[in-house]
């Protein structure tokens, strides 16, 4: 089964995300139902009518319960997720033709999340294709503050190096764990 290869159009049920990701199916439809993860082929609207994840919404909830099991709420865990997405958006806006999911599947490549003293999270992407390590940075307090849908994220030369806490979560082996 190939690593979260967007270009199969066929969405994922509710069960097959179960079975994939081992967790018991209403922790799914808790992490749904709070927001953290929005399906993308269809949302349950009413009786009969059930959830339809794509590819990268598989990748969302691993995400997401790789964030729950640091006992991260649920409402912060949604706010990195979307983030997550933003990222994307960014690196795609810098790096022509970068696309996420093939970027996680790539030999060599590198994508960190860096969560520092709980408000400052930064991407660390390299490899991949990648001409230049990319860094971008967003403050969670703003975007607490602000509308969650557009959050700045700015560049950075490194990492962090003065912090008290830091919590690193390695996106790439979240997503090919999801092959395994």
């Amino acid at each position: 089964m190939a690593i979260m290869a967007d270009d199969a159009p066929d969405p994922i049920t509710l069960k097959e995300v179960q079975l994939r990701l081992g967790v018991a199916q209403h922790v799914l439809i808790h992490l749904c139902e709070r927001g953290v993860i929005v399906p993308d082929f269809a949302d349950a609207s009413g009786r009969g009518k059930r959830r339809e994840f794509s590819q990268r919404n598989l990748f969302e909830f691993a995400l997401a319960l790789t964030l729950r099991s640091f006992e991260v709420s649920v409402a912060t865990t949604a706010l990195l997720v979307r983030l997550v997405r933003s990222f994307e958006r960014a690196v795609a806006k810098a790096v022509p033709g970068f696309e996420f999911l093939a970027f996680l599947a790539t030999k060599g490549a590198a994508l960190g999340l860096h969560l520092y003293d709980g408000t400052q999270l930064v991407f660390a992407a390299r490899g991949g294709g990648l001409a230049k390590p990319v860094l971008l940075a967003v403050d969670l307090t703003d975007v607490a503050r602000g509308p969650a849908s557009r959050p700045r994220l700015d560049r950075l030369d490194e990492l962090p190096r003065a912090f008290d806490g830091h919590l690193e979560l390695d996106l790439v082996r979240i997503a090919r764990r999801l092959t395994e």
